[in-house]
């Protein structure tokens, strides 16, 4: 038996595709794969129907080794050849810009809707592409989107030199690197109102701030800009309640006391405050977070909240208690306060949001435990893929690093690294990977996300292979680490 490789999206698949190159990755699986097929009388556009197809490649003992999806088919003609690619294809595109609107929008970072092309989508899955511009108004941005995913949305045919290669060219991607094609949205676990400060509230005997996330998380510390006016020596009291028709409830699900001497009493700063345990919230219910004094109300020495009476927090609702009637009853003239909550979001959760964001995987296993607790915010215009690989990079509560394989069923799995004494095979002298009985072993590709041994007493760790098929030679990436062996 010899290599051969097969389209699964194809009742009867065309044979002849002789694998040439592949390579794998510790980050990912399998990375790439270029195929030949020297049948000349294949027409370029049964080639372009290929583009997006799944691919398996087999070895000559017929195991499976190699799984992904045709990205680019070339195919020389003489002197000259045709490409085909689903590199530079889009099918769902938005614009995100500086407006040009005046007034007050002027210079703000907007975003278009994302627009869709069906038979695009239908034909290869959905791709999408963010387009970053600067000044725009909304009317050009919108143009640039409509044009740009008119001209991306098919693979289109380029005329390419065919220099040394001849024949047919088919080269693949794996299922890792399906994960580029769509877009992370902007998140941030910073919940709250925090613009300029307009206008300020001194504290009497309770001040209310309503808020509804719009995801569930558990809220980990409050923030509020303050100041205390004199010298008052309680501390205030910070509560987060639950909603009853439209004012603070009686249910308090989380509580926190700030003492006189962590406030400024020359100007309004920001103080934070830390829970003891983290406090679960749920989406889209409306809570409140409410602020009183220890201490009695004392016209001389008292605290000060910073405001926004500009209204700019639309979803919630600033209340004052009436110590006489013991009512809750809004601010004259209305205002929002200025506040942040931090949540805390689980690196393994995120990684399967991502994962499933992707949609490109039958499913996602995370083998490593625990995750991280931490606020997370991500950075905009990211790809699944890049903010995927900055959460795999966290590791583990214990600082384990964490490697990422798509197996042939698709499924996306997340695992620890292994430990460098778990070494099974050595690096020659010769630089060709060995099994334990000191021959080349005859699967190299195996090696790929372990550790070496080595006659220098230098273990490495193979992060990459590349395997020429013809002539069965192969290049490794590897990290080389210092490593005394255990008694």
């Amino acid at each position: 038996m010899s290599w051969r490789a097969f389209l699964t999206d194809r009742q009867n698949p065309l044979s002849g595709l002789k694998p040439l190159e592949l390579s794998w990755d510790a980050l990912g699986g399998p990375q790439d794969a270029v195929l030949g097929l020297g049948t000349p009388s294949v027409s370029f556009a049964a080639l372009q129907s290929w583009l997006g197809c799944g691919v398996e490649i087999y070895d000559p003992a017929d195991r499976l080794v190699w799984w992904g999806w045709v990205e680019k088919i070339s195919q020389t003609f003489g002197a000259t050849g045709l490409e085909s690619s689903l590199e530079d294809l889009a099918n769902r595109a938005a614009v995100r810009y500086r407006s040009m609107e005046p007034g007050k929008d002027f210079g703000t970072l907007t975003q278009t809707a994302w627009k869709d092309e069906p038979t695009s989508q239908a034909l290869y899955g959905i791709k999408e592409r963010l387009l970053r511009q600067d000044l725009l108004s909304e009317q050009q941005a919108l143009f640039l989107r409509d044009a740009s995913l008119r001209r991306w949305a098919l693979p289109s045919r380029r005329l390419t030199p065919s220099l040394t290669l001849t024949g047919i060219r088919v080269s693949c991607r794996g299922w890792f690197g399906r994960m580029r094609w769509r877009q992370w949205q902007a998140h941030t676990d910073i919940l709250g109102h925090s613009p300029a400060q307009q206008g300020f509230q001194a504290l009497g005997a309770s001040l209310a701030q309503s808020f509804t996330p719009a995801e569930a998380g558990s809220l980990a510390a409050l923030n509020t800009r303050i100041r205390k006016i004199g010298s008052p020596q309680d501390s205030l009291r910070f509560q987060i309640r639950t909603d009853s028709l439209g004012q603070p409830g009686g249910a308090v699900l989380a509580e926190a006391t700030l003492p006189a001497s962590a406030i400024s009493g020359e100007s309004y700063a920001w103080v934070s405050l830390w829970l003891s345990q983290p406090c679960p919230i749920a989406a889209g219910q409306k809570h409140w977070l409410v602020i009183s004094r220890d201490g009695a109300a004392n016209p001389a020495a008292y605290y000060s909240l910073g405001l926004d009476e500009n209204l700019g927090f639309p979803g919630g609702k600033l209340l004052l208690l009436d110590a006489s009637t013991g009512q809750w009853k809004p601010r004259s003239p209305e205002a929002d306060l200025l506040f942040k909550l931090t949540m805390l979001s689980d690196s393994a959760e995120l990684m399967a949001r991502v994962a499933e964001t992707a949609a490109c995987f039958s499913g996602f296993d995370y083998e490593a435990g625990s995750g991280f607790s931490l606020p997370y915010v991500s950075e905009s215009g990211l790809d699944c893929q890049e903010e995927f690989l900055r959460l795999l990079r966290l590791g583990t509560p214990s600082l384990e690093n964490l490697l990422a394989w798509v197996t042939p069923k698709r499924r996306l799995r997340v695992f620890t690294m292994p430990e460098a004494n778990s070494a099974e095979f050595w690096l020659g002298k010769d630089g060709r990977i060995k099994a334990g009985d000191g021959r080349n072993l005859e699967t190299p590709w195996q090696a790929v996300g372990t550790w070496l041994r080595s006659e220098t007493g230098a273990d490495c760790f193979v992060e990459n292979l590349r395997l020429h098929i013809p002539d069965q030679s192969y290049r490794l990436r590897t990290t080389s680490v210092d490593y005394v062996p255990s008694a």
